[in-house]
């Protein structure tokens, strides 16, 4: 294939054959490739530069996803259009609808959640193995200025990343480094009329605002790419002080059956500041399951509460319990929190249950099973275990038929007639714990 020619939008040149092969090499032995278009500049780029990329050459069957959040009049029309021209160029394309009540407040941040679930969704349904975005340059310096505002640390300055791992599917954004000029040139090579977001231009949003101080900073010598260039070695940083934390976790802390976390106070006591700070993070992140940290003033707090080894205390912050002890701090599920799951259990079912437990449901079990939290009112028979904090116990999975607890599986109990019923959980906050989120579903995007 020849490379596209030059397209002068804003003197900014298209994307060279060479360029988008050097950009899409990630995905190159990849069975299936998802790439979400939402029908603006930046994802026509992305849909037409994969569309040059796979021809001629044998690699991963690509799917393109649009959204419909049904958020603004036309924008059916405007998820129907991308699917159009997706099949134009013998592309598979689905169109994935928001259905259900809007929220009233937190729109760009609702709209998000649900754009990312759908897509993830949808990504793994089709077995593709990566999920596309189109996010540029100028993406990444308003993710920058828009943390910078709330007063973010190391990690929220390390804005997106590249790659971030979703639970086997991988969030990939090739044009992170390329300046949205290009990207549009792209677009209008290929003969893409991009449709105009009227959320893109409105001061209500955060990003809208940091989008519009992007020309004055450049003015003054701060442009997309420097400010870029620093979210990328902050990004190092975070992934050092990761590392140091990942050692102090094999050494200091422990994760029992129960998806009880508990600490060693002295080595608590004497690790540097930072370490403490990310250590709790990732203990809350884990525990409570929640992918974006708690915001960072209360976190800081608790972490320097828990630093006076010898010193008694008891907090709730993000749906976790933190005791401090003599010689432990134990981080546990808090049992009242409004949310704890309750979800059907079929037979053959292999899930997970509140971000700390994998349930399996053996093939022969009966049916009308369901998993919810234990709860204070467990069987007479139950024992706590030694050590086991009460409300933690509470926080336990328990299986649940016609109302009445059969089986609760981390203890090992079953009800009296229900033996072989064989429900197995397995914790698995240390897996959550030594590979912490990366804000996949919050991507400020």
């Amino acid at each position: 294939m020849t490379a596209a020619p030059d397209c002068g939008i804003e003197g900014a040149a298209v994307l060279t054959d060479a360029e988008i092969a050097g950009l899409f090499a990630p995905v190159a032995a990849s069975p299936a490739i998802v790439i979400a278009v939402s029908g603006g500049r930046d994802s026509l780029a992305l849909l037409a530069a994969a569309n040059r990329w796979r021809q001629g050459r044998d690699g991963p069957n690509v799917v393109v996803l649009t959204v419909d959040h049904g958020l603004s009049a036309g924008s059916d029309a405007v998820a129907a259009d991308v699917v159009a021209i997706a099949r134009d160029r013998g592309l598979a394309a689905h169109v994935l609808a928001w259905v259900g009540p809007k929220p009233t407040s937190g729109i760009e941040a609702g709209a998000r959640r649900e754009r990312y679930r759908l897509l993830v969704e949808a990504a793994r349904d089709v077995g593709a193995t990566h999920l596309l975005t189109a996010h540029s340059l100028e993406d990444q310096a308003e993710t920058f200025l828009m943390r910078l505002e709330r007063g973010s640390g190391v990690f929220g300055l390390a804005a997106m990343r590249r790659e971030i791992d979703l639970d086997g599917l991988v969030l990939f954004r090739p044009f992170l480094t390329v300046a949205r000029g290009r990207l549009a040139a792209t677009a209008a090579a290929a003969g893409l009329a991009a449709h105009d977001d009227p959320m893109n231009v409105d001061p209500r949003f955060l990003r809208v605002r940091m989008r519009r101080l992007l020309p004055a900073l450049a003015e003054g010598g701060l442009d997309p790419a420097a400010i870029a260039g620093s979210a990328a070695r902050l990004a190092q940083a975070a992934d050092a002080i990761d590392a140091a934390v990942d050692a102090f976790i094999a050494d200091a802390v422990e994760v029992d059956p129960f998806a009880v976390a508990s600490v060693r106070s002295e080595a608590f006591a004497v690790a540097p500041a930072e370490i403490r700070f990310r250590l709790v993070v990732r203990l809350l992140q884990a525990i409570g399951g929640e992918d974006y940290p708690p915001r960072a003033t209360p976190v800081a707090a608790l972490a320097d509460g828990l630093r006076g080894a010898g010193t008694a205390m008891k907090r709730t912050l993000a749906g976790v319990v933190v005791e401090g002890r003599p010689g432990k701090i134990r981080f546990y599920r808090e049992a009242g929190r409004a949310g704890l799951p309750s979800v059907p259990a079929p037979p053959g079912a292999a899930v997970p249950w509140d971000h700390r437990f994998r349930i399996e449901v053996p093939a022969d079990a009966p049916g009308g099973l369901r998993l919810a939290a234990l709860g204070a009112a467990r069987p007479s028979a139950v024992v706590r275990p030694a050590g086991v904090p009460a409300a933690a116990l509470a926080a336990l999975p328990a299986v649940f038929r016609d109302d009445r607890i059969v089986a609760i599986p981390s203890l090992g109990w079953f009800a009296p007639g229900a033996p072989g019923l064989g429900v197995a959980a397995a914790e698995i906050v240390s897996r959550r714990l030594a590979s912490p989120p990366r804000f996949p579903d919050l991507a400020e995007s």
